[in-house]
């Protein structure tokens, strides 16, 4: 059953099992999703009021970035699951003859590949839903400021945990092109995720002082 048909529950339980996946990768783009979920939700809270008709097309952009990048990151976690078990496969491989070995080794690393590639576009996403949550927190209902944040927290913690599922496998990567193209991207994004979480952090108070020391 795909990521999304199932319940939370579901999805719970197949992590916790002793089983290898679905693992981090796949919660990660989950994760993603919750927060592009997150951005939909204040875009629709904000939209339709006469007060916020200013930012109505904004809002509006926000709400379908939202659904579309839920929908991307749970496809992506499927996906995940799909090039872990692609990387076992490989390793499951015959290795008896010398041409058995270079083919298990060929497979071994176009799915190491393949395992790399997901958690990118993971990470691609995500950054994707950060932007998209700033802007709701910046422009959406003020009411609904704390979904947002949440939204671009979650999506964050997707970027980072994306990250590191990229890393592990493009260890096992012995193409220098490919590891140098990926870090490559991986450092591109990592400089904007930064650039937008200053911008988050300066936009966003402290819960603390705005609304719990006010009690």
């Amino acid at each position: 059953m795909r990521t999304g048909e199932q319940t939370i529950a579901a999805f719970c339980e197949q992590v916790a099992a002793s089983t290898p996946a679905p693992g981090g990768g796949a919660v990660a783009a989950v994760a993603g999703a919750m927060g592009a979920s997150l951005v939909s939700m204040v875009g629709g809270l904000t939209r339709g009021r006469e007060k916020f008709q200013e930012v109505e097309a904004d809002m509006a952009a926000a709400q379908e970035a939202g659904r579309r990048e839920a929908e991307a990151l749970l496809d992506l976690a499927d996906q995940d699951q799909a090039a872990f078990s692609q990387v076992m496969a490989a390793f499951a491989l015959p290795r008896g003859t010398p041409e058995e070995k270079a083919e298990r080794r060929k497979a071994v690393q176009a799915a190491y590949r393949e395992a790399t590639r997901t958690p990118l576009e993971t990470m691609a996403h995500c950054l994707a839903v950060m932007r998209h949550a700033l802007a709701v927190v910046a422009k959406g209902n003020p009411n609904a400021v704390s979904d947002g944040c949440v939204g671009f927290l979650v999506a964050s913690a997707g970027f980072e945990g994306a990250l590191w599922n990229v890393a592990i496998n493009l260890d096992g990567i012995k193409d220098e092109a490919f590891r140098h193209e990926t870090i490559a991207k991986v450092e591109r994004m990592r400089e904007e995720r930064e650039e937008v979480l200053q911008a988050f952090h300066a936009l966003t108070p402290d819960p603390v002082v705005r609304f719990l020391k006010q009690q």
